[in-house]
């Protein structure tokens, strides 16, 4: 019988650690509870198909396609267009995020802002090679600020290769 109790416990021990274990020191669990986090937040999650995004959608569009979120819009001159639409996100396609800025000209979508947690950088390089492929990359005079490009039917989505760790980890999609 005191086998059984030591085996009882060492059970416990292992069902309440292994899974404390995972959310704390796996990429996969810290991810997971970033989202969850973020969303006890309030913030909401958005999934975005750079493939079908394109100048054709209208700030209604957008808002009817992601009623649930919580936008801000201003009707501002801005160098993407004449109006934006601004809000906190939880995550991008699972991707623990920050906030998204959604760019109008002339009521069409022009151009999009994902603000995204550094950690999570190579995770959203490989997200953004599964959904579009290879990338092409941009050299500049400074190898810091090589740039990751795909080239999509309606636009164009860009990241930068290497983040620094002070550095606010964006995405761009410019639309054609």
């Amino acid at each position: 019988m005191k086998n059984f109790a030591f085996y009882k416990r060492l059970f416990l021990v292992v069902i309440v650690i292994i899974p404390m274990w995972w959310l704390l020191f796996t990429e996969d669990g810290r991810s997971r509870s970033d989202r969850v986090i973020l969303w006890l937040a309030g913030d909401e999650e958005i999934d975005i198909n750079f493939q079908a995004l394109d100048k054709n959608f209208t700030q209604q569009d957008w808002k009817k396609v992601y009623e649930d979120i919580d936008w801000q819009c201003d009707n501002k001159v801005n160098a993407f267009g004449d109006q934006y639409c601004y809000s906190e996100i939880a995550s991008y396609n699972g991707i623990p995020a920050r906030y998204l800025t959604v760019f109008f000209d002339k009521n069409h979508v022009s151009a999009l802002k994902l603000v995204y947690r550094n950690q999570y950088h190579q995770k959203l390089g490989l997200d953004l090679q599964h959904q579009l492929g290879t990338p092409l990359m941009q050299q500049h005079e400074s190898a810091v600020n090589d740039m990751l490009q795909w080239h999509t039917e309606h636009g164009m989505v860009m990241i930068k290769k290497e983040i620094e760790p002070e550095e606010e980890a964006s995405l761009i999609w410019l639309g054609n």
